[in-house]
């Protein structure tokens, strides 16, 4: 008996040994995560708003294009000589693009790591503008087109990846937040887009035009330049430990057998919520989408020699809705997970603004479009930030740029049938029968929308996993 007692003082010792202690708590947390437990250490980085804020810039840069020359229209129609439609193109080519290649983009952002996708996009868009130095003359409009769709490219990887980026860097409690943050960059990128070229561009004669053009491409390639380096010296691919318990969950999930990229997309396709967000989401983002495409046309119809006022109006609509609005629904949705009530809250009021709005124009009411349009925007232009969230919580854990990047697809399709519509109805029914259009298709989304469920898979998996640490 004395000596058993020896022998376990003599081991109790031992064990007290700092060093042993230590590798004897690595092995027992070696062997609980070898037996899948989920007692992981969970860390948020201060690093991740460093990668916030370059994620944000290069995203400005990209969506900067997608307005350059649509907002301009009147003017590039009569300097390049083609009609208004190859105007548009340099716009819609950004929808056509990411339909056509986010599948196998999907793809590749789920096979490489962060910081290859947002090197692949940046280098793009810098070679698109690079193309469009060159385009400035009368005579080569094609190569507008080239160089949009060089950065159209850049741009499917840059839709792709905010969800996927916010949940791999962010806490649960603040990912929403993140992603609204992460989007607002592609919203003020829209913005500074529609506010640049009618003050570089003027309607003057060809030869201001021209320079107005050249010069507006060079201050497009200069930080295009800086963000690439910018890039590849300071953004990360991930954290070294996962900031939420859903996202450890789906680390510890990546070591076993991994389902195909073409099978998690049948999974949605089987998700009742899911199609019920792609349609009604879709349509929504798509018609507003295309108001950025058909807005000159919109607007200077009313008020002749309205380019100047149409840029500004752009400008303060998106960043009314894509900045203050996504950011603000983003932290409601953090706070109170109610994700039903403000999807339809938000479509509720954007309804009633757009009637407003439209009222605004038809009735040329020039300096109460300065508010009206704005209010639309800061309605209609949140819902996608919404839409994205809503979307991961009903799907989850299928990958966040799986999900995400069928939603942007569906919206840019809608967002193409949008204007291609919006444009027939004005040149054969007239400018009221657009709006209508326009209007009761958001009236129908909103009811869409009241049949998806509030079944939050995501916010559960969180809930979930936290209170088994606990017991």
């Amino acid at each position: 008996m004395v000596g058993r007692d020896r022998e376990t003082n003599k081991l109790q010792f031992i064990r007290n040994i700092p060093l042993v202690r230590l590798a004897e708590l690595s092995i027992a947390r070696k062997m609980d995560r070898d037996r899948g437990n989920v007692d992981v250490e969970i860390k948020i980085y201060g690093y991740r708003w460093v990668q916030l804020f370059i994620f944000c810039l290069f995203t400005v840069i990209n969506f900067m294009q997608f307005l350059e020359f649509t907002i301009v229209a009147d003017i590039l129609t009569k300097y390049y000589s083609v009609d208004s439609s190859l105007i548009d193109l340099s716009g819609l080519v950004f929808f056509a693009v990411y339909i056509i290649l986010f599948l196998p983009i999907s793809y590749l952002i789920e096979r490489y790591s962060l910081k290859i996708t947002a090197v692949v996009s940046t280098f793009l868009t810098l070679a698109g503008n690079v193309v469009k130095i060159f385009s400035t003359h009368p005579s080569r409009f094609y190569l507008v087109l080239v160089g949009q769709a060089l950065c159209a490219v850049g741009q499917v990887y840059m839709i792709s990846i905010p969800t996927k980026f916010a949940s791999v860097w962010f806490g649960a409690n603040e990912v929403s937040t993140a992603c609204a943050l992460a989007v607002l960059g592609t919203q003020l990128g829209s913005a500074l887009g529609a506010i640049f070229p009618p003050f570089l561009v003027g309607d003057d004669d060809n030869e201001a035009v021209g320079l107005g053009l050249y010069n507006m491409t060079i201050i497009y390639v200069v930080p295009s330049a800086i963000v690439l380096i910018t890039v590849l010296l300071f953004f990360k691919a991930r954290p070294k430990l996962p900031p939420s318990r859903s996202q450890m969950h789906l680390l510890t999930q990546s070591d076993g057998p991994q389902e195909s990229f073409f099978s998690m997309c049948k999974v949605l396709m089987k998700n009742k919520d899911y199609l019920i967000i792609l349609f009604a989401f879709g349509l929504t983002n798509g018609i507003w989408n295309s108001f950025g495409i058909v807005v000159n046309t919109l607007y200077t119809h009313y008020f002749p020699n309205g380019q100047t006022d149409i840029g500004i109006i752009s400008l303060i609509a998106i960043i009314a809705g894509g900045c203050a609005g996504n950011l603000m629904w983003g932290m409601m949705l953090d706070r109170t997970h109610q994700f039903k009530k403000i999807s339809l809250g938000v479509l509720g009021f954007a309804i009633v603004t757009y009637v407003v709005m439209a009222a605004s124009i038809l009735l040329q009411h020039r300096v109460s479009t300065f508010i009206t349009i704005p209010m639309f925007g800061f309605f209609a232009a949140s819902t996608l930030v919404v839409s994205y969230e809503y979307a991961l919580e009903v799907t989850y854990p299928i990958p966040e740029s799986v999900s995400c990047s069928i939603l942007n697809a569906v919206i840019f399709f809608f967002a193409i049938a949008a204007t291609l519509v919006i444009e027939g109805l004005i040149g054969t029914l007239g400018y009221i029968a657009a709006h209508a259009f326009a209007l009761l298709s958001f009236v129908f989304c909103f009811f869409c929308v009241t049949f998806v469920s509030s079944n939050l898979k995501r916010r559960a998996a969180n809930v979930t996993i936290t209170d088994k640490t606990r017991v």
